[in-house]
């Protein structure tokens, strides 16, 4: 008896579903935390260090960076910008309705809120800041930030906007060589909810971010006209076309599927504008660090380690290098400088890379000298 009424309180249980999450009065705070305008041109000079998060980003500054504190926005803008967020968001004990077709009510969303609060806010916080009490002020690579809806590991094409099949299968599988776990043992519908409570954050977030970036350049936002195009925007990315079908290359040891790994080494190491090797020196053992759009530092993938952080079925692998990683740096390889057979060649390379046995012998000898 005493076990099931100590369970019966634990947040987002099943058997108090109708507890609140959040105090009532509990309004989402102002964002206080320095705004990243314009990142450092040159590389990062060392990886992120945890528990230095805001250090850094201040200290972009110095490197050639533009950074703000929106403490020091004008205040009367700012109290206009607190209003408006919370007429259209609400509060995490009470949000509004933001997308029907996103699936951003507030049915979904008050349940959405309290199994976030219990799976997610350790590391990714109440906001999404990503900076989270427990543990996301001591990961790295550091939890994600939402609030500038931009997100890495998505399937929409250049917009960057994740869909929530991709936000799912980040909480199915987890990212690999970070902190974020695998969710894959709760129910489906509660990772769904989850998925979109970090959209309903990001959308958010994102309209603050715009908003607070304007004014630092002495513009007045537009906040309702703001709101409209962040919400279409990722209303837009949800009924982007699916990805293509891989190609038939055959078994690694067929003549088609050598063919195509050579073919993608040769591409991969080209000595050309915004190749492979610029920033995957050495095949990654000897990366280019580059700052993010958080004001982070990103650390390219080794790809003799096989560890692919956004999952490593082929189809993962075209969306990275087809349409890039835009929050990172890293460029589209689109038409018409690269085709589609070309992105399937890089595919297939990057997915032999680690093992040397799927390599013809002489890209092997290259990687493996």
């Amino acid at each position: 008896m005493v076990l099931a009424a100590l369970v019966a309180l634990q947040p987002g249980c099943g058997g108090c579903a109708k507890e609140p999450t959040y105090p009532p009065n509990f309004s989402f705070p102002a964002r206080a935390d320095r705004l990243v305008l314009k990142l450092p041109d040159k590389p990062a000079p060392k990886p992120s260090t945890a528990g230095q998060r805001d250090e850094e980003v201040a200290a972009l500054d110095a490197l050639g960076g533009v950074t703000r504190d929106p403490a020091a926005l004008p205040a009367q803008p700012r109290a206009e910008l607190s209003t408006f967020l919370e007429a259209a968001f609400g509060t995490p004990a009470d949000p509004k309705d933001v997308s029907e077709p996103l699936k951003l009510t507030v049915p979904h969303l008050q349940e959405g809120a309290r199994l976030y609060k219990r799976h997610c806010a350790d590391c990714h916080n109440i906001t999404g800041d990503g900076r989270g009490a427990k543990s996301g002020q001591f990961l790295v690579p550091h939890p994600r930030d939402y609030r500038q809806g931009a997100f890495k590991f998505v399937t929409s094409g250049e917009g960057a906007k994740p869909r929530r099949a991709d936000l799912l299968r980040t909480l199915e599988n987890g990212l690999k060589g970070t902190g974020m776990p695998s969710f894959a043992l709760l129910p489906l519908g509660e990772r769904d909810l989850m998925a979109g409570y970090a959209t309903y954050l990001a959308i958010r977030g994102e309209v603050e971010f715009a908003a607070l970036k304007a004014l630092a350049t002495g513009a007045r936002p537009d906040l309702p006209a703001l709101l409209k195009e962040t919400v279409s925007a990722w209303e837009k990315a949800e009924g982007a076309p699916a990805l293509p079908a891989p190609p038939p290359d055959g078994e690694p040891e067929s003549r088609e599927h050598q063919e195509a790994v050579r073919r993608g080494h040769k591409l991969f190491v080209a000595k050309v504008e915004n190749s492979c090797v610029t920033c995957h020196e050495d095949y990654g053992r000897k990366p280019v660090l580059r700052f993010d759009v958080w004001g982070t530092v990103s650390k390219p993938a080794t790809l003799t380690d096989g560890v692919f952080k956004g999952g490593a079925r082929p189809e993962d692998l075209y969306a990275r290098i087809r349409y890039g990683i835009p929050s990172v740096g890293m460029p589209a390889h689109a038409p018409p400088k690269y085709s589609e057979r070309d992105v399937w060649d890089l595919v297939r390379f990057v997915q032999s890379a680690s093992k040397p046995k799927d390599l013809p012998p002489d890209v092997r000898a290259a990687v493996y000298p």
